[in-house]
């Protein structure tokens, strides 16, 4: 719980309400047809569906700033060998798109510029991780 306390999920708890205010309306009604059930279930029922609209057209963002942490780097660990060269490959999804390259026989991270390469042999032990004919 402590990294996500102080989390606001508004618009997960309208939607999720809204979806147990409607079966709850729903299901009185099935189980009871009388008069009064009837007074219960409708309001409750409509009002899941004015829960459900309000949350499904809610932003997301409420008010808040992502923080995007730019220093995040891969760790560093010596994978095992098993015949090939292992290696780790991470490409971020927003600009500036960078990728890590973790070999796995010496440990050193390399980042470059843009999405994964064609090829890439390790400059720290020298080892060809990947070659690829196709591009």
């Amino acid at each position: 719980m402590g990294a996500l306390s102080g989390v606001s999920n508004r618009r997960l708890n309208i939607v999720i309400s809204a979806w147990i205010c409607i079966a709850l309306g729903t299901s009185l009604l099935l189980y009871d047809n009388s008069m009064f059930s009837l007074s219960l279930s409708a309001p409750l029922s409509i009002g899941g569906v004015i829960l459900l609209i309000l949350g499904l057209f809610m932003s997301d963002e409420d008010g808040k700033t992502t923080i995007r942490d730019d220093s995040w780097t891969p760790s560093a660990s010596i994978m095992p060998d098993v015949g090939r060269p292992m290696f780790r490959i991470d490409t971020t999804l927003d600009e500036p798109i960078r990728t890590s390259i973790l070999c796995g026989r010496c440990a050193i991270i390399e980042w470059v510029d843009g999405k994964k390469p064609s090829s890439f042999t390790c400059p720290s032990c020298g080892t060809e991780l990947w070659f690829s004919e196709e591009e």
